[in-house]
């Protein structure tokens, strides 16, 4: 009763106001006046919302550097410099600590450090080292070299990359996929899969790659086609780093890997020892490792040479030396960032490292496209003791990828 006597109630103002008697109220109008309201309301509610929109476009963040007013947002920020992204240009700079005066920002930030997390607006910046974070009435100063990662919250960015970054902070990773297809005289299928993480968290890192590589040809022949296996493998790599200093880390890693067309049925080697790592900035960096392992080898049958036994397995202990670097370079001719990185490992035996031996090499240089796609290109040397006579001991490959980051 109080749903009908509402409307009628309405009504009656509504059309006081014209000048219309009670008795000229009729059910249709009932209806319009109640949708004219609704209207009025949505109306409201549309520019409110236009309202909150254009004031979160407008946003800006602050920084003075030697007496100079930049306005922007702050795209990345590492233990050496800020990425300030101007509102009146394109691209973005990079400011040292040492030269800013004062940061402040209209944008919310996800902050990551040393374990923990806080989540606000920056308010200042204290003797070029700390950063003052403000989350309602508390303010928390913050030292810039223990942020793990810094990227803007879910309520300034609702997109599928930055939630994935504010949901998993402390992990990176990537999946590369390869495809080739040739059709002619011989039918070619490729297929070439990769995929790499890595998680840092206070003290401990741990890694984790896969490559997967399928290839055949079919080729016409008299007698009907004739499919060949010219590549299936798979490699498995763990790495669990513990860093008892700064630049100093302890490891223990282990690889497997089989490779069909090769003789590899399967390898096995572990290792671990003691790391040294040494930041040029964030994201560009050198590791150098040394320490002892294992390795065990099984092989598919073959025919071996002439007054040879067939070696059915194999195994021995090795020492192990390995180094690692990446480097981020800007403005390379008419691309705007390359990411370069090396690989490089070598496992020699012990008793006899003549004879029995393990190393290998990647080259990678990637180009970002946007902030989850990029093309890489790599570059692969396998090498090591194969007793197949028809196989021998290098392989090299060259792939290209469309690689898809978090």
């Amino acid at each position: 009763m109080r749903r009908l006597l509402l409307p009628l109630m309405l009504s009656v103002l509504l059309f006081a106001e014209e000048g219309k008697k009670l008795d000229d109220v009729r059910p249709t109008d009932v209806i319009k006046a109640r949708i004219d309201r609704l209207e009025r309301k949505a109306k409201g509610a549309n520019q409110a919302e236009e309202l909150k929109l254009r004031k979160k476009a407008n946003k800006v963040d602050t920084i003075v550097v030697k007496g100079t007013v930049l306005q922007g947002r702050i795209t990345e920020l590492t233990a050496k410099y800020v990425e300030f992204s101007l509102v009146y240009g394109t691209g973005s700079i990079r400011i040292e600590y040492k030269n800013i005066e004062q940061i402040t920002t209209e944008h919310e930030y996800h902050i990551f450090y040393n374990g923990k997390e806080t989540t606000g607006r920056i308010v200042g910046i204290k003797e070029h080292a700390f950063l003052v974070v403000r989350h309602g009435d508390i303010k928390e100063l913050v030292k810039i070299e223990n942020i793990d990662r810094f990227v803007l919250s879910v309520r300034e960015a609702g997109s599928i990359e930055n939630r994935l970054r504010n949901l998993f902070p402390y992990s990176r990773g990537n999946l590369d996929i390869g495809v080739e297809t040739e059709t002619g005289v011989k039918d070619k299928r490729k297929i070439s899969i990769s995929y790499h993480a890595e998680r840092k968290k206070m003290r401990h890192r741990q890694i984790l790659d896969a490559h997967y590589a399928y290839e055949t040809t079919t080729t016409a022949t008299e007698n009907g086609p004739f499919k060949t296996l010219d590549k299936k493998e798979l490699v498995l790599f763990g790495e669990d780093d513990y860093y008892f200093k700064k630049r100093h880390f302890l490891f223990l890693q282990a690889g497997y890997e089989f490779d069909q067309p090769r003789g590899i049925d399967y390898r096995l080697y572990p290792a671990l020892g003691y790391g040294y790592r040494y930041y040029f900035d964030k994201y560009t960096w050198l590791q150098a490792k040394v320490g002892t392992g294992y390795v065990y080898e099984s092989f598919y049958a073959y025919t071996p040479p002439p007054g040879e036994e067939r070696i059915e397995s194999n195994e021995y202990s090795a020492a192990f030396v390995g180094i690692s670097a990446e480097d981020h370079l800007r403005r390379v001719l008419l691309i705007k960032e390359l990411i370069v990185g090396v690989d490089i490992f070598y496992m020699p035996s012990l008793a006899d490292p003549e004879a029995d031996w393990l190393s290998r090499l990647r080259l990678t240089v990637e180009m970002p496209i946007n902030g989850m796609i990029s093309l890489k290109w790599v570059y692969r040397i396998v090498n090591d003791d194969n007793p197949v006579p028809e196989v021998g001991n290098n392989k090299t490959t060259t792939d290209i990828y469309l690689s898809i980051n978090y």
